[in-house]
C-alpha cells in the first residue's frame, strides 16, 4: 500500500512541477514582451502649471495643439502687454523661451521698445479674442484688440493679429519669430 501512496504522491509532485514550469514560462514571456514594448515606447512628460485650462502633453516627437496654444497665449501676453515698469521682467522671461537664433534680434527689439515706452510715457494692452493653432507649422495666430495709453489715457484701439512661430528641439518649445498677421499695418519683428 505504501508503494501506491508513494506513486500517487510522486505523480502529484510531477504535476505540480509541470504547472509551476508552465506558469514560470508564461511569466518570463510576459516580462520579455513588456520589456520590449517599454523599450520602443516614447517618453511623454506631463506638465502641470498652477492653472490648467486645457489638457496637454509633450513628448520627444512633439507637443499637443493645446500646449502650443497655451504657450502662444503666454508668450503673446508677455510680448503684447507692456508698461515701462513690467518690460524688463517680461524681457527676461521671453528670452528664456526664445530660440538661440532669434534671441539677439528679439533682445534688441525689446530694448528699443522699452526706450520708446520711456520716452513717450506709453503702455499698451492686448486683449486676445482668438487663438488659432497650426500644429504642423508650429504657429499660433493671436487676434484681438490692442489699446495704447499715453500718461494713463487711452489714445488708440486697433484690431490686430500676430503670428508666433515656434521651433521644437530637445523637448523644448521655443519662440522662433513674431510677425504681424495678414492685413496688419507692418511686417515682422
Amino acid at each position: 500500500m505504501n508503494a501506491l501512496v508513494l506513486e500517487k504522491n510522486i505523480r502529484f509532485l510531477i504535476y505540480q512541477r509541470n504547472v509551476l514550469v508552465a506558469i514560470s514560462i508564461l511569466v518570463s514571456l510576459s516580462l520579455v514582451m513588456t520589456s520590449t514594448f517599454l523599450f520602443f515606447k516614447s517618453e511623454r512628460i506631463v506638465i502641470t502649471p498652477p492653472i490648467i485650462e486645457k489638457e496637454f502633453w509633450v513628448d520627444s516627437n512633439g507637443v499637443s495643439p493645446t500646449y502650443l496654444e497655451q504657450m502662444g497665449c503666454f508668450l503673446g501676453n508677455l510680448l503684447l502687454n507692456k508698461s515701462l515698469q513690467s518690460a524688463p521682467l517680461q524681457r527676461a522671461v521671453l528670452l528664456r523661451h526664445t530660440d538661440s537664433s532669434y534671441v539677439g534680434i528679439l533682445r534688441q527689439k525689446l530694448i528699443e521698445e522699452e526706450e520708446a515706452l520711456k520716452k513717450q510715457n506709453t503702455s499698451y494692452v492686448f486683449f486676445p479674442k482668438e487663438a488659432k493653432v497650426n500644429l504642423q507649422a508650429l504657429e499660433v495666430v493671436l487676434s484681438g484688440d490692442r489699446q495704447a495709453y499715453v500718461a494713463g489715457k487711452q489714445v488708440s484701439s486697433d484690431s490686430e493679429g500676430y503670428i508666433l512661430h515656434f521651433t521644437y528641439s530637445n523637448s523644448k518649445l521655443l519662440l522662433k519669430s513674431l510677425s504681424f498677421y495678414e492685413g496688419s499695418k507692418s511686417g515682422g519683428v
